[in-house]
């Protein structure tokens, strides 16, 4: 269906021409989400958010609470924690500013310290590292690192608009669909609907849950020890743990320095090992049980796919790439001029291909051809 660049039986310079419209229009594409972040940025988030919401919509409906009412419901309550989060958020930021001259004394106190001095054989030399490790440094980093999950915060409204739209399309989207297609068509793109719908809410409500684990008991762990800004800690963990591999890393390392700077170094070090055990715990053990069956798609990409939506859009750009690469690997599946581009970005081969048939071809159509 359609013209395939994997297909030989296609002229040559027709498969460039088709690779070279796919490069245009994903070119065109990123141009669009750079130029147009203010619209599109909100309207995906909207997506994702009635992705999240729709269960617990379908959920009041089904104890007969009308539609309307039950997706009121559902963004009412997610408002109402979002705004707290983001009072909450503001408010331990600031603490955690008003430490940074205490903590800034303690930190050239050590890089003096280790001025000078050899380790395996080579000198220490941090003069450069005390020029650009500033308050006026540390405190740009906080901001942008926490502004970018402000922002959205600050364009809550606009993601509800778009969210309320989003809710009366998913009502009367379905019937025009399949009035306006024939029965094939239509089937396919309710199997790619389904299966979109299916895969992301299996990745929000588990990712959600993993991650709501790992930053209430990050969070715990910060105020028994008496770390500052243990709120924004664990909003950073929460977020984090949606980038995968490297996300949880990078969520450990803020606290645990300045552990190191505020306590005893004995006591920082059990810091180190119950933050990094509580991380293995929830995303190495808890989270693949609750997942069942992986997300088959390959590591790597979903590290390209991180390091691009980062580029893209900060941090809310990380969140998102996961979800993103699912639904990306979902249509590309759906498709059978894109379905070895599917194939590529799984973590494995399909079940019942064999070693040496095309990408695409099943273990019936193999078996009938070698029998011929």
């Amino acid at each position: 269906m359609g013209v395939t660049i994997f297909d030989n039986t296609v002229p040559f310079a027709e498969r460039v021409r088709t690779l070279s419209h796919i490069a245009i229009l994903l070119t065109l594409g990123v141009i669009a989400m750079i130029y147009l972040q203010g619209v599109i940025q909100p309207f995906i988030l909207a997506v994702f958010v009635f992705l999240l919401l729709r269960p617990g919509a379908e959920w009041l409906k089904q104890r007969k609470v009308p539609t309307v009412l039950a997706y009121f419901l559902v963004i009412f309550g997610l408002v109402s924690v979002v705004t707290l989060t983001g009072w909450l958020l503001y408010a331990d930021l600031s603490k955690v500013i008003d430490t940074v001259p205490e903590n800034m004394e303690k930190i050239d106190r050590l890089l003096t310290t280790l001025e000078g001095t050899t380790i395996l054989g080579m000198d220490v030399n941090l003069h450069g590292a005390s020029d650009q490790l500033t308050g006026d440094s540390i405190k740009n980093t906080l901001f942008s690192v926490f502004g970018n999950a402000a922002s959205f915060l600050t364009n809550l409204i606009t993601v509800i608009v778009f969210l309320l739209f989003i809710i009366l399309e998913a009502e009367t989207l379905p019937g025009r669909i399949q009035a306006a297609y024939p029965s094939e068509v239509t089937g396919r793109l309710d199997e790619m609907a389904k299966q979109i719908g299916e895969g992301i809410n299996r990745y929000v409500l588990v990712k959600t849950f993993v991650s709501f684990g790992t930053a209430f008991v990050t969070g715990a762990i910060l105020v028994s020890v008496g770390i500052p800004g243990w709120f924004m800690w664990s909003v950073l963990t929460f977020l984090l743990n949606y980038v995968p591999y490297i996300g949880s890393l990078f969520a450990v390392l803020p606290p645990v320095a300045l552990g190191f700077l505020t306590l005893n170094p004995v006591v920082a070090v059990v810091v180190l090992v119950l933050l990094v055990s509580n991380q293995q715990l929830w995303g190495a053990l808890i989270e693949p049980k609750l997942f069942g069956a992986s997300l088959d798609i390959s590591p790597v990409v979903l590290l390209l796919m991180a390091a691009f939506w980062f580029w893209l859009w900060g941090i809310i750009g990380m969140v998102i790439a996961v979800p993103m690469a699912v639904i990306v690997k979902i249509v590309l599946g759906q498709i059978d001029g894109t379905k070895p581009i599917s194939i590529m970005l799984s973590e494995r081969a399909p079940k019942g291909s064999a070693k040496g048939n095309p990408a695409g071809t099943s273990g019936a159509a193999a078996a009938a051809d070698s029998d011929e």
